[in-house]
């Protein structure tokens, strides 16, 4: 143990020399968490990759990105852990290049040689994101096949919530950012509310989706793109429609978290009567909210019981 453990932080070195990023620091372990080691120069790499997928996170002070990358990489190394256990990594790296294609698009980047260009500015590899994408890729896998199972959808009553919202060939959309965030055990939703209010104040919707989101979508500051009026729920729905362009949602309670919503735009989409098509898309968005609903509930109940020292 105490030669894998030499081992590590070694490798950790040589990673860092290579990088040319931190070459005037010194190299300290920041904390560990069961096996699996997290250094300063983790940190600042994860600083990069954060600021890469959204550059509003540079107007966050030194402290504020040291948090965000730390606690994203706590998130990643639990994942790593428990996927380690029943997964082969080396097997499953092809799974990878749909989703980079996704990643870079999503970026704005029509090809990987400009997003690796992009990437070289932030001192990061393309094969570093692979093993990111890789570990959030095969996490979705082990989280279908726990909870495939228990997903229920009333199908008969999403084709009659889609047709209430079909109206002349039109379906009304609107383009949206979230934060789902959830309480410890010494916050109330007033604290952590208020602190998220004024944390957009200052810093802007996006860097809060970063800091506080919990979901998938908080490394893209909270972006959900647009999503049809019959993909949600009547009391969501409910308060989008007391806001305006520009403006922001209330804490609205979804199981165990909360979720504030920005109103980005909206518009009306002329569509294609085409019902069953709409319904598949419709059924498709519930089953993935359902999952990530599970994802967090596995997540939490898997950190529970990982011993992270930060001594």
């Amino acid at each position: 143990m105490k030669i894998n453990f030499i081992f590590a932080i070694l490798l950790n070195y040589f990673i860092f020399l290579n990088t040319n990023v931190f070459s005037q620091n010194e190299v300290f372990i920041e904390l560990k968490i069961e096996n699996e080691i997290i250094t300063n120069v983790d940190i600042n790499y994860e600083k990069n990759y954060l600021i890469a997928l959204n550059n509003k996170l540079k107007s966050l002070n030194k402290d504020q990105l040291y948090d965000l990358a730390k606690d994203s990489l706590i998130r990643e190394k639990i994942k790593k852990i428990q996927l380690k256990k029943i997964m082969d990594f080396k097997k499953n790296y092809e799974l990878t290049d749909r989703f980079l294609e996704n990643l870079y698009i999503n970026l704005n980047f029509s090809n990987i040689d400009d997003f690796k260009i992009y990437l070289s500015n932030y001192s990061l590899k393309i094969e570093d994101i692979r093993e990111k994408i890789l570990i959030e890729t095969l996490w979705n896998q082990l989280i279908f096949q726990k909870f495939s199972k228990n997903i229920i959808i009333d199908k008969e009553n999403l084709r009659n919530q889609l047709k209430d919202q079909i109206k002349k060939n039109k379906l009304e959309e609107f383009n949206l950012k979230e934060i789902m965030f959830e309480l410890k055990s010494n916050e109330t939703l007033k604290q952590k509310g208020k602190r998220i209010l004024d944390f957009i104040e200052v810093n802007g919707f996006e860097n809060a989706a970063n800091t506080f989101g919990i979901s998938d979508s908080s490394k893209f500051g909270g972006s959900l793109g647009w999503v049809n009026k019959a993909q949600i729920s009547k009391n969501i729905l409910n308060e989008i429609s007391n806001i305006k362009i520009g403006e922001i949602t209330k804490p609205i309670q979804v199981n165990n978290s909360y979720l504030i919503l920005k109103l980005e735009n909206k518009r009306e989409k002329e569509i294609e009567l085409d019902v069953e098509k709409e319904l598949d898309r419709l059924i498709a968005y519930e089953r993935d909210r359902q999952l990530n609903n599970y994802s967090l509930m596995f997540f939490n109940r898997i950190k529970k019981n990982i011993f992270i020292d930060e001594s």
